[in-house]
């Protein structure tokens, strides 16, 4: 287990790619299950359960979604497994810091300038890193890998806001 966290550490750290991962079904559904209880805490900090739940769930099968169908577009759809479970993972362990920021922002903080900023810059890590995954994914340029990474991003937080405040 060390030895696989050790590798989400390096993806996120841009040092290694989602091919080091191993190509389990298993270790996927592990990772969708992780993402979406974090997503769920985090949602809790500004939303009733029902929507929490709801919202962490689209949030967790968006990245699968988004995933397979760039890998089917280009035509390297055998790598769900490794993609998926290295965007989720990565997902997992950037937004483990903000729960403390979040909990900061909704409990304590007199002037949430600083937890909003760190947590600003825990985002563009993050929209880092799914370019980081995508450009070794689907074989593309770290330019195009970047444009894929952004357009998940803003779907995400478009389909999450739909999603709470219907339309």
């Amino acid at each position: 287990m060390n030895k696989l966290l050790k590798v989400f550490v390096d993806i996120c750290l841009f040092r290694a790619g989602p091919q080091q991962l191993p190509a389990s079904a298993f270790l996927l559904g592990l990772a969708l299950a992780v993402h979406w209880l974090i997503d769920v805490v985090l949602e809790l900090f500004s939303a009733p359960l029902v929507e929490s739940l709801l919202m962490a769930l689209l949030d967790t099968l968006l990245p699968l979604a988004v995933v397979y169908g760039l890998l089917l577009l280009y035509r390297r759809p055998a790598r769900l497994e490794q993609t998926a479970t290295a965007l989720l993972g990565s997902e997992v362990l950037l937004d483990l810091p903000l729960l403390p920021l979040s909990a900061w922002v909704v409990f304590g903080a007199a002037d949430p300038t600083l937890p909003s900023l760190l947590s600003l810059l825990l985002l563009v890590w993050a929209v880092a890193v799914a370019a980081h995954i995508l450009h070794h994914a689907l074989n593309v340029n770290r330019a195009i890998a970047a444009a894929y990474a952004v357009v998940y991003t803003v779907l995400s937080y478009a389909l999450t806001v739909l999603a709470v405040h219907g339309g």
